[in-house]
């Protein structure tokens, strides 16, 4: 199958509709809209208040539309990324010509929301590999590859690994190079990476001081109120469940930060070894004798 001035199909990646943290997102909605809201709200006449009670799962199902992902199509001339429906809707390019791109390499993401958990922080996020391309532009796209059932902290997934095998194989075939710019990395430096990525993103004293701190937070503050005899209404305990929620959020915050650098530092490993492998083999793409 061929489509104009992109050179024949060679390999159609369908993505999954939802990532796993969407998916329990939505389970979770659910479980409250349909099984926890009516026993508990529905006898105070709490449920379902003319149907604003469906109104959080139907922003979850509309956010499900709105980044429901394309297929990635690779062709012989160029790719066609995923993107999700509102890109989509807004006219982004997806066709990316090889011609066009300075360096096709692999590179680690992170899956969406996993930062949320307090276990990222120590353990470490869901990263999974994704293909990285950089164009001659400047443009930096990530293609995802995200699986649907996470059952490692890092992982290849198959759609990579057979899209990643179709592009080696089409710039094997061309003698092209898939890496450009690669930066040249000392064996002493490869190793220094690799130790800084191995690293905690966040000490597990810190974790466990943010995510248990709120209730402790909320009884000092409810006590001071009580003292200064300041009247309890839905505004001042809002305010305090706020304040309460800072300490967790600071260390999501921080582990999202910490986590993006990490995959920076993977992606360049990766890049520079895929440099290695293109140098290590025939430029026709023929296995050495």
């Amino acid at each position: 199958m061929e489509k104009k001035g992109r050179g024949a199909l060679l390999y159609t990646y369908r993505p999954i509709l939802a990532n796993p943290m969407t998916v329990a997102l939505l389970l979770l909605v659910l479980v409250v809209t349909f099984g926890i809201g009516p026993i508990v709200a529905g006898p105070e006449g709490l449920w379902p208040l003319g149907g604003a009670c469906f109104a959080p799962l139907a922003a979850v199902l509309l956010a499900m539309a709105l980044f429901k992902p394309s297929p990635t199509l690779v062709f012989e001339d160029g790719i066609e990324v995923s993107l999700p429906l509102w890109r989509r809707l807004l006219g982004r390019p997806r066709y990316i010509p090889w011609s066009e791109a300075r360096d096709v390499y692999p590179r680690s993401y992170e899956v969406a929301g996993s930062f949320l958990s307090p276990f990222a922080s120590s353990a470490g996020t869901l990263v999974h590999t994704g293909i990285g391309i950089e164009t001659k532009e400047g443009r930096r796209i990530l293609i995802r590859f995200t699986p649907g059932s996470i059952r490692v902290f890092r992982a290849e997934s198959r759609g990579y690994l057979e899209t990643m095998m179709v592009i080696r194989d089409r710039f094997a075939r061309r003698g092209e190079r898939m890496i450009t710019t690669a930066k040249s990395y000392s064996d002493t430096e490869v190793l220094a990476m690799q130790n800084r990525a191995r690293q905690p993103l966040v000490r597990i004293e810190g974790v466990f001081t943010a995510f248990f701190l709120p209730p402790s937070i909320v009884i000092v503050l409810l006590i001071a109120l009580a003292w200064a005899r300041v009247d309890l209404t839905s505004f001042t305990i809002a305010i305090v469940l706020a304040v309460a929620l800072f300490p967790p959020a600071i260390s999501m915050a921080r582990t999202l930060r910490q986590s993006e650098r990490r995959n920076e530092i993977l992606s360049e490993l990766a890049k520079f070894q895929e440099h290695l492998r293109e140098r290590s083999e025939p430029a026709n793409g023929a296995k050495p004798e």
